[in-house]
């Protein structure tokens, strides 16, 4: 993919005047490695998208803002908003050619992946991250209804949703929630793979599945309790909710473990930091208080159902 900041680098050369950029939250866009004196310095303001940039130059170059704009608006323009343009397009089912969707989305023929993004930071702040992690290679980013959508061939889809999320989530201190579904190849492959994504980003901020992770593939399971009759949810609900509501922070926590553990309780136990026999003391601890053992995998069904249906309803 084209580098905005390389571009922005060889004009500040090219014309021999230094400037800086930032956005009106304050993050650094480009900072020119020429000498800026701090005194006599104007500011100006650019649109690169929807996003609001502050230029900084010396008032002696006063007189080429009009020009810097223009350049570094349409530049921005070319390399990035067309392909945006093109993504929203393909989603919102609007009249687009083939030639469009090469140019701007060539890797969609060789089948590529669109990772959905919902951050409790920032949209912009968490944007501007995956931009520089992707700054170098044919990624596409965008924000759209409220989310971020990262659409690329990555090869190792998984890698790639983990490195996203402990960047955006170290950078800003703030939770981030990713899904995706099937690779595409085409056009309606593409609309249905973000259309997955949406749905198990949903599901999985719902049932508050803890790795923030989803999977439209691994999350069938989850699916199929959204879709349980009412009357039978309501049953569950009413049998176990007490149950689950005196449960502390530390149990809740063993029944995710052991349940995502596969009900291996070395495994578990592993995960949690508890010697295996206290794990053992907290499943017959539930079977006490529930009469479901969850060890058993018929009761572990039926546990884990009425479990997610009352996550479901702590909304």
């Amino acid at each position: 993919m084209y580098n905005f900041t390389e571009f922005l680098k060889d004009l500040s050369h090219s014309s021999n005047i230094p400037f800086d950029i930032v956005t009106e939250d304050g993050i650094a866009l480009y900072i020119s490695d020429l000498n800026i004196e701090n005194s006599n310095i104007t500011n100006f303001t650019i649109m690169l998208g929807r996003v609001k940039g502050i230029i900084s130059l010396e008032k002696k170059y006063e007189n080429c803002t009009f020009l810097l704009k223009y350049v570094i608006e349409n530049k921005y323009t070319q390399h990035f908003l067309t392909k945006e343009q093109a993504v929203i397009d393909i989603l919102e089912n609007r009249e687009i050619s083939i030639d469009n969707i090469n140019y701007n989305l060539p890797f969609l023929k060789d089948g590529c992946y669109i990772i959905l993004i919902s951050s409790d930071g920032s949209n912009y702040e968490s944007l501007n991250i995956i931009k520089q992690i992707y700054d170098k290679e044919p990624v596409v980013s965008l924000i759209y209804n409220d989310s971020i959508i990262v659409i690329g061939d990555f090869a190792e889809i998984q890698e790639h949703t983990e490195s996203i999320k402990e960047s955006i989530s170290s950078d800003l201190y703030c939770k981030c929630y990713l899904s995706y579904g099937d690779r595409a190849y085409d056009i309606n492959e593409f609309k249905k793979a973000y259309n997955d994504a949406v749905q198990c980003m949903q599901l999985g901020k719902k049932f508050d599945i803890k790795d923030h992770i989803f999977s439209y593939n691994k999350m069938l399971f989850e699916k199929i309790v959204y879709n349980i009759d009412i009357k039978i949810k309501q049953e569950l609900l009413y049998m176990l909710k007490d149950k689950f509501d005196a449960f502390d922070g530390e149990m809740i926590s063993t029944i995710e473990q052991f349940v995502n553990c596969g009900l291996n309780i070395s495994d578990a136990a592993r995960k949690i930091y508890v010697h295996r026999n206290t794990l053992i003391y907290r499943l017959d601890k539930i079977k006490k208080e529930t009469n479901f053992d969850i060890r058993n995998f018929k009761d572990a069904s039926v546990f884990l159902i009425a479990f997610l249906i009352w996550k479901e309803n702590k909304e």
